[in-house]
């Protein structure tokens, strides 16, 4: 099986910089594109919150999650390998494993610790 497409969730975390770094390599032996994914929700369970304030908790949500992907961003630059960076709006173990089912990608590179799904 040829490697040409890795998955790698990345949420900033030393664990997930790690598995950037790991990613990385790996790509760059097997020439394969990288998708850097990072997942974003807020709690919508909110009673009697504005409907602006809750767009206002989801744009900030948002924003955080394209900080997190300007990290790994700083790992891929200038490397020569190929990549793309999404984010998400979902609970990650959810999306991550509708990614997983979409046959898209060879492999998925992920940081070994976590303290949710």
């Amino acid at each position: 099986m040829k490697i040409q497409k890795i998955l790698l969730p990345f949420d900033g975390s030393v664990h997930s910089i790690n598995a950037a770094n790991y990613a990385l390599g790996f790509a760059k032996q097997y020439e394969a594109h990288v998708t850097i994914v990072n997942c974003y929700e807020w709690n919508s369970n909110l009673i009697d919150v504005p409907s602006p304030l809750l767009k206002e908790f989801k744009s900030i949500s948002k924003t955080g999650s394209e900080e997190a992907l300007k990290t790994a961003e700083e790992i891929f630059a200038d490397s020569g390998v190929k990549y793309l960076l999404k984010s998400f709006y979902g609970a990650p173990g959810k999306v991550l494993a509708k990614l997983a089912e979409s046959k898209e990608f060879d492999l998925i590179i992920m940081g070994s610790h976590g303290h949710s799904d």
